[in-house]
């Protein structure tokens, strides 16, 4: 339901600009009405200066310019026409929502009723509860690997690797580390870290690539890359792709940046 609104007032905004430029447009229009006929294979154009003239004034080439304003004040004219009725639809919608949504009754509840009933769907912190409670077989590590570990108490590869876990975490955002997922063409990968969008309940990736400096390992990225692209898994949609080099660190700055508009906003919108 919150979607729902939100697509439909993100919708009004739309339309209320729309038209407030179509009637600033119709107020500067020229007199009149515009008749177009077809004359063998060329197109000919009437100027009506009175409804009840049927015929109007021909407008010849060199006033062409006049039979295009004409047509562009009876189009915006119909725009705004269907902008007004849409905007009322919208309004109306809006005038008969219930108070509460079916879905958040079960929310709105006392905790002692809760127990007691069985909602019409996962709430989103039940739908969060279990989605963290999933259990899995990440990547596993080698001998040579570092002991690093993020404020959750899992064990990661990279210092940026821990970076990125800890702003996941504090903004209660949910993630897993190396969730297995299975991508046509390759088989099974380990993204960095699967994170969930809870209002879309929707799963988007993470990649972070480390060492950018390197030719052998630029060019496992940019297959990386290419793979879940094949997959429907694109950049700036549901993947988030993060670079360093040595000479150039990942930035604690960025990375809560990325955060904020491409998790956070994205999810509220």
């Amino acid at each position: 339901m919150k979607k729902i609104k939100k697509t439909l007032e993100e919708r009004k905004e739309i339309l209320l600009r729309i038209k407030k430029e179509k009637q600033k447009a119709l107020r500067s229009g020229p007199e009149g009405f515009l008749r177009v006929c077809k004359h063998g294979k060329k197109m000919q154009y009437y100027h009506r200066l009175d409804s009840k003239d049927l015929n109007g004034v021909y407008i010849k080439e060199k006033d062409r310019k006049l039979a295009q304003k004409l047509a562009q004040k009876d189009y915006d004219g119909r725009v705004l026409k269907s902008v007004e009725e849409e905007i009322k639809a919208i309004e109306k919608y809006f005038s008969c929502l219930p108070k509460i949504a079916a879905e958040e009754i079960y929310e709105a509840l006392h905790s002692g009723r809760q127990q007691l009933v069985k909602p019409i769907c996962e709430t989103t912190q039940q739908y969060i509860k279990n989605w963290e409670n999933v259990t899995y077989e990440g990547k596993g590590f080698g001998a040579e690997t570092a002991k690093l570990y993020t404020e959750k108490g899992e064990r990661v590869r990279s210092k940026s690797e821990v970076i990125i876990a800890d702003s996941l975490y504090r903004k209660g955002i949910p993630y897993r580390y190396e969730y297995p997922i299975n991508l046509k063409g390759w088989g099974i990968v380990y993204p960095d870290f699967v994170i969930l969008k809870t209002e879309e309940r929707r799963e988007i990736y993470w990649e972070h690539f480390g060492m950018m400096d390197n030719p052998e390992y630029t060019e496992k990225a940019i297959s990386k890359i290419a793979l879940y692209e094949q997959n429907g898994i694109f950049p700036g949609d549901n993947l988030i792709l993060t670079f360093e080099t040595k000479a150039k660190p990942l930035n604690r700055k960025l990375i809560l940046e990325v955060i904020e508009r491409y998790i956070i906003k994205q999810t509220l919108a």
